[in-house]
């Protein structure tokens, strides 16, 4: 047993040289870390490995990065991206009598998943991992001035003297005002075609026609580019591309994960939800504040409700026991925290749940404060009516009618013809009626018939001509005929039409502060309330909670959550504001201005350009928090269209490109190049919202393919589509040779091709030369060089020998070329 347990610590030396350690505090790895990984080693590990403690059994601390680097007495024991290899992994699993870690009791299944997770992504830590030793009181006022924690400035754009380029609006004021001080200048426009294919993927994921490249670039107008930008923004093709870009950041998925990865039903809404909200350019702040609270804005609202997805769209374990309940509450509720933090304010909340965060001013106890804002929310499958004003109208309709229906037949009832018609009946079938099968549901009808004649002497009387003809419309064939419509009107009435949506619903009902986040350490309840350095008092809350009464919060807590998060004078709303304001600038530059996108705090990089970064926060919530004129802003800027070229002067002082002095090219995300091998083909399926499938064939848009975290997508997972744990803000991008072999190698790959080659050459009148340039305007965007159309023509001939002769080789030798043309780079890149 003793050699074991060295052979595992000491094997933390190689694992601790061969691990990366980071300083990006938005790193998805070490947000994991944080908050799955750190958790456990407070709890478990540190009682025996800790220099707080004292105590470094096997020679092995794990309460700093350096003690982790440094290493204990042994040989390895885990493996960077092999959990199944790694000797730590199995030790913690039990597998082995001989080590078991701890060894006491096996940790959660839970816990042993997220750990392997940790060695699957590489087993990441921070540069500073800290020590276990108390941290000091965090000084709110003092974290106060932080840039991140400031309230907007109010700039005015810069007026630059001299630019060393273009100023098409105020966002290029900025950007020239910076690029001046280091005298760099601005590149030159980029050219059209290139603009064009910029402006579609931006804002749409998919590649232009060449009759659209065409118009554009024909168009003499000056408001060409004005006119492009406001056509994507009003395309229906917009909120599927930008929906992607935010599944990301709340870390979506269609099954719960784990092990047993059930599947979510009506989760689906919850994507759909977010399309529309985009299309429709639903204000930011109303956006947030439905995916907070919406079942509590606006109960019964099947938009409103279906948006609180957001919150409980992580992973939960499927399978739980009573031990395990309350951890696996706890981290379900850190996760919908967690989550909040890194979306809406960019901050890792999550590293306050075991101690005060040890860089930002987040105290452990506000922590707490904001968790009890959700302590009765979970997770549960609604059925609401998605279209409740068409049932509303129908259900009107019918009324209408059944109100017709029923005077008809109460006029009916008064006829002479029914009573002598009755009268006629009852004296002939009366016995009839009476006698029956006695469980027969109308032998008590037949009963109370009788019974009620026999009172009228088997008369009709206005006292019982309304009892009498509605029991004898099941008898009597002349009022059974006269009652038909009404009964058939009453079958026919209309039903609200429920869908299944998973949203939050009712769970739990309170929380306690958790002593080093330890459920078995509980310290008193938490009042419901938010970050104090985020307000401009500590003493603020009760402007959103409210005064309790009988012990109640005035205001529901995940409501008052919402309206701190949106309220941009005194609450988070200015950095609410400047978080969504960088992604978008992200997603348009390649880089956000300030570069860690989910991590604002003292971690995480500055902004390149504060003024301008509250200049476009501020200009969001002027224009009523509308994302649309923000892409506008941004897109319309000298920056955003100029060219990527390389300028060595510039390069020899700016490197990076912090300062924006040119646009490099960008790979496309995983959906992108999926979408655009569709499109490309001509075999694009259009059809928006309702359930997604499995099935990668499918030709629908990649955002309709089902996130289930068990089963990611081959060709999406290959070009780095991200694991659905938790909320990332950048993917990475990774080049590896299997994508390059898939392009080649893929049939659905190659079928687009085909495709390709029978749009662009659909009879062999077409000449090679013209069908040659119009694959390269279809896949590329651009016309092919002369020299480039020359070869390409010359390759086609001479492959076409190696097939044989006559057109049949020819068209399979063009098609070859056009696979060729999207296994290139610039297929997947956009310039």
């Amino acid at each position: 047993m003793r050699t074991n347990w060295i052979a595992l610590a000491a094997a933390i030396t190689w694992f601790a040289h061969n691990v990366p350690t980071s300083t990006a505090a938005d790193d998805p790895g070490i947000a994991f870390f944080e908050t799955k990984v750190r958790p456990v080693l407070v709890k478990e590990c540190y009682s025996c490995h800790s220099a707080a403690e004292k105590k470094a059994k096997g020679g092995l601390e794990l309460d700093s990065t350096a003690a982790i680097l440094k290493g204990g007495e042994g040989g390895p024991a885990v493996f960077p991206g092999k959990p199944e290899a790694s000797l730590l992994i199995k030790a913690i699993g039990h597998g082995d009598e001989q080590l078991k870690m701890p060894p006491k009791a096996k940790l959660p299944d839970k816990t042993i998943a997220d750990l392997a997770n940790w060695v699957k992504m590489g087993a990441p830590l921070p540069k500073d991992l800290g020590t276990a030793t108390k941290a000091k009181t965090i000084d709110i006022e003092a974290g106060r001035k932080f840039w991140a924690f400031q309230p907007l400035a109010k700039v005015a754009p810069p007026q630059v003297q001299e630019p060393l380029g273009t100023i098409r609006n105020e966002v290029d004021r900025f950007i020239l005002a910076k690029l001046a001080e280091k005298k760099l200048r601005a590149n030159a426009t980029a050219d059209r075609e290139k603009l064009i294919r910029r402006a579609y993927f931006d804002l749409t994921g998919l590649p232009p026609t060449p009759a659209e490249i065409d118009a554009f670039v024909n168009d003499a107008s000056p408001d060409a580019w004005n006119k492009l930008l406001e056509s994507l923004l009003a395309s229906e093709r917009y909120g599927e591309r930008w929906a992607r870009h935010w599944l990301d950041v709340v870390r979506f998925a269609e099954s719960g994960g784990y092990e047993f990865d059930g599947e979510r039903k009506g989760a689906f809404h919850y994507r759909d939800f977010v399309i529309r909200a985009f299309n429709e350019d639903m204000p930011y702040d109303q956006f947030v504040r439905w995916q907070l609270a919406g079942d509590k804005l606006k109960p019964g609202d099947f938009q409103a409700t279906t948006a609180t997805g957001f919150l409980v769209a992580g992973p939960y374990p499927g399978q739980t026991t009573q031990k395990t309940l309350e951890p696996i509450r706890y981290d379900q509720l850190d996760d919908m925290i967690s989550t909040t933090g890194a979306a809406f304010l960019g901050l890792t909340v999550g590293c306050a749940r075991c101690h005060d965060h040890k860089y930002d001013p987040l105290p452990q106890e506000d922590y707490y404060r904001m968790l009890a804002c959700l302590a009765t929310t979970g997770s549960t499958t609604a059925n609401i009516d998605p279209n409740p004003e068409v049932f509303k109208q129908a259900k009107a309709q019918w009324d209408t009618e059944r109100t017709k229906r029923e005077a008809d037949w109460q006029a009916f009832i008064r006829t002479p013809q029914f009573a002598s018609s009755f009268e006629l009946w009852w004296a002939t079938n009366r016995d009839t009626v009476i006698v029956g099968h006695p469980f027969h549901p109308l032998t008590v009808v037949g009963w109370r018939l009788a019974n009620t004649l026999h009172q009228s002497d088997g008369k009709l009387t206005d006292a019982n001509r309304s009892e009498v003809a509605g029991l004898a419309r099941w008898f009597e064939p002349e009022t059974k005929k006269a009652y038909a419509p009404l009964l058939a009107h009453l079958a026919a009435e209309p039903k609200p039409k429920l869908e299944p949506i998973f949203a939050t619903g009712q769970q739990g009902g309170e929380v306690f502060f958790l002593i080093r986040g330890e459920t078995g350490r509980k310290n008193g309840k938490p009042a419901p309330g938010f970050f104090r350095v985020l307000m401009s008092n500590s003493e603020q809350d009760a402007k959103w909670v409210g005064k309790p009464v009988d012990k109640k919060p005035a205001v529901e807590p995940r409501v008052a959550l919402a309206n701190w998060m949106t309220d941009a004078d005194t609450g988070a709303g200015h950095l609410l504001a400047r978080v969504i304001v960088n992604r978008l600038w992200q997603h348009h530059m390649g880089r956000g201005l300030v570069a860690t996108t989910n991590d604002f705090g003292i971690q995480g990089e500055r902004p390149t350009h504060p003024e301008l970064l509250d200049y476009l926060a501020s200009e969001l919530i002027r224009n009523g928090w509308r994302l649309k004129p923000i892409h506008k802003l941004i897109m319309a800027s000298a920056v955003y269209q100029q060219a990527g070229d390389d300028i060595p002067a510039n390069r020899a002082i700016d490197p990076d490109n912090k300062l924006w002095w040119r646009l490099p090219p960008r790979r496309l995300e995983s959906e992108a190049v999926r979408d655009s091998l569709l499109a490309i083909g001509n075999n694009l399926d259009l059809k928006m919202y309702g359930p997604g499938t499995l099935d990668e064939a499918t030709l629908r848009r990649s955002v309709y393919l089902t996130v289930k975290r068990s089963k990611p997508v081959p060709i999406l997972q290959l070009f780095d589509s991200p694991e659905a744990i938790q909320s990332i803000g950048e993917r990475q991008v990774t080049t590896v040779p299997t994508q390059a072999l898939t392009l080649m190698n893929s049939p659905f790959v190659r079928r687009q091709a085909d495709l390709l080659a029978k749009r662009v050459r659909p009879s062999a009148s077409v000449e090679l030369p013209v069908a040659v340039e119009a694959a390269y305007r279809t896949a590329f965007g651009r016309k092919p060089t002369a020299y480039e159309k020359e070869r390409a023509s010359a390759f086609v001939a001479r492959l076409a020998e190696t097939y044989g002769k006559g057109e049949p080789a020819t068209a399979r030798a063009f098609a070859d070329l056009c696979h060729a043309l999207l296994c290139s780079n610039e297929f997947v890149y956009v310039d």
